[in-house]
């Protein structure tokens, strides 16, 4: 989506050309292939684990800390491959996104129009703020230390990078309809 957003507002005479269909398809079978592939890995290497005391975890699903924490051997394959993964299939995309951002808001800048700024803005604000949540979330998932509150901090973290942020998606890009922006207003001002 953050190329799709570069290209769309840095090279627009060129869209069509750079995103065509089969491109397109192939960003798509490259994106389902690496999430099965992350899938197939991890849960391969999840299941050499042996665990000491007890195999619940107290998590509200089975994320690779919850596993850490209960398990007591195999743990340095496995987090080897889980870092490896977060590395590529989780920095590698943000950096992307990243970069793609900052490009777009240097075009944003340089366009003299303020109604011209607002357009592309608003074009980009609704990905963006959708990127933000999610890697805010997931990675103090990922980087927060072990405390005595680690594991609310987790499970909340979690839940909105799992549940709330896929249902916020639909919300935060429907925002962008003017007459669904009226109708909300009206909504707020009877209030």
């Amino acid at each position: 989506m953050a190329y799709d957003r570069y290209v769309a507002i840095c090279r627009p005479l060129h869209y069509c050309q750079i995103l065509s269909r089969r491109k397109c398809l192939w960003i798509i079978v490259g994106i389902w292939s690496s999430a099965c592939m992350n899938s197939l890995l991890i849960t391969v290497q999840a299941s050499k684990l042996t665990f000491c005391s007890t195999n619940k975890i107290h998590h509200l699903f089975c994320d690779f800390k919850a596993l850490f924490k209960i398990s007591c051997g195999g743990l340095e394959k496995f987090l080897d491959l889980v870092y490896f993964e977060i590395l590529l299939l989780g920095l590698c995309p943000f950096l992307c996104s990243f970069i793609s951002y900052v490009k777009i808001i240097t075009i944003i800048l340089h366009i003299k129009s303020h109604e011209g700024r607002k357009k592309v803005f608003s074009t980009c604000s609704s990905h963006l703020t959708v990127l933000l949540l999610y890697y805010t979330t997931a990675s103090s998932v990922i980087l927060a230390p072990n405390s005595e509150y680690s594991d609310i901090l987790e499970q909340g973290c979690s839940v909105l990078y799992t549940t709330v942020t896929p249902m916020l998606n639909p919300l935060i890009y429907t925002l962008r309809n003017k007459d669904v922006k009226h109708a909300l207003w009206r909504l707020v001002k009877a209030k």
